[in-house]
């Protein structure tokens, strides 16, 4: 692999049958409802690096950043990691060997796979006024994409001292910064 591909999944020689680690987060304003979401497609190979290994220089150039208008928190931490997954999925190049782990610090993404079985069950519709969820359809959107692609989720502790970080904490502490300094710039 050559060197200035090391971190873009788009180049990288694992894309024909390897692994693929997708890094999202967002940041949101509350007052204008307007956020951003950044996510990170990397080779998992990567992740076997030691932390001083990865490089902040590399992992920003290979990062995507979208704004999204009248979000909430949740809404925008599944929109941002749907269009993460659609674009591993649209993107890539990406065959049935391919596989995807999707990091994220979000406890709605994380326990997704958890509910699922609750959720379709209840048509997903709340249990006291049996109305439709606010985000049904983005959960409806993340189970097929899920079942297409069948990728795990692994909650990452977000916000963690740096002297803690393994090399998944680090790269994920580069997109969670990276979220937050976009917001302050669309925000100014």
């Amino acid at each position: 692999m050559r060197k200035e591909n090391y971190y873009n999944a788009n180049e990288s020689e694992e894309s024909a049958s390897g692994n693929f680690a997708l890094f999202t987060d967002v940041s949101l304003n509350q007052g204008s409802k307007c956020g951003v979401g950044v996510f990170l497609i990397i080779p998992s190979s990567l992740l076997a690096l030691p932390p001083e290994n990865i490089k902040k220089s590399e992992i920003v150039k290979s990062m995507r950043v979208r704004r999204f208008e009248s979000s909430s928190s949740t809404k925008l931490e599944v929109q941002t990691a749907l269009w993460g997954i659609q674009y591993f999925r649209e993107t890539l190049n990406i065959s049935s060997k391919n596989k995807l782990s999707v990091y994220c610090d979000s406890q709605c993404i994380a326990g997704l796979p958890k509910r699922r079985s609750r959720l379709e069950t209840a048509n997903f519709c709340s249990n006291g006024s049996k109305r439709l969820l606010n985000h049904a359809d983005l959960y409806r959107r993340f189970y097929q994409l899920q079942d297409e692609l069948g990728f795990d989720v692994i909650k990452v502790t977000g916000h963690s001292r740096s002297s803690s970080h393994d090399t998944v904490h680090r790269i994920f502490s580069y997109v969670d910064r990276w979220a937050r300094k976009e917001l302050k710039h669309l925000m100014s």
